[in-house]
């Protein structure tokens, strides 16, 4: 077996590290069920977890309102208190990336600080949404 492929079977089967950083506690939320109502155009569209660059897992939840379809990202505020919002978007870019958000509606609103919220086991979590697409 070459060396390169012995490293990367090795690598493969290493358990991950615990996280310094709490994983979001979403247990508290209830999917908005209205998906096929159509008097209610609004619904959730599932979610997804993952961990940032340097370590920190995170959510992602797809959701829709109104025809416009958004994702919202959740993960700890630990060590990120003072983080401005360029600091998060660097962040989680290669998320915004992998789900498709548009490059023109990748950012946040420098003039107010970053939405955090209190998850279902009380650890504080950025919530940041962003539009992925819009009625045509």
């Amino acid at each position: 077996m070459r060396r390169a492929a012995r490293r990367r079977m090795i690598k493969a089967t290493l358990p991950m590290p615990p996280s310094r950083y709490p994983a979001p506690d979403r247990s508290n939320f209830k999917p908005n069920q209205y998906l096929r109502d159509p008097d209610i155009r609004s619904g959730d569209l599932g979610g997804n977890v993952g961990t940032l660059a340097d370590g920190r897992p995170y959510r992602i939840e797809p959701w829709f309102s109104e025809g416009t379809t958004y994702i919202t990202l959740f993960f700890s505020v630990l060590d990120l208190e003072a983080a401005h919002g360029d600091q998060l978007l660097a962040l989680v870019m290669p998320v915004l990336e992998r789900a498709a958000v548009p490059p023109a509606w990748r950012r946040l609103d420098s003039t107010k600080p970053p939405f955090a919220i209190d998850d279902a086991s009380g650890n504080r979590m950025f919530s940041l949404t962003f539009v992925v697409g819009v009625p045509e």
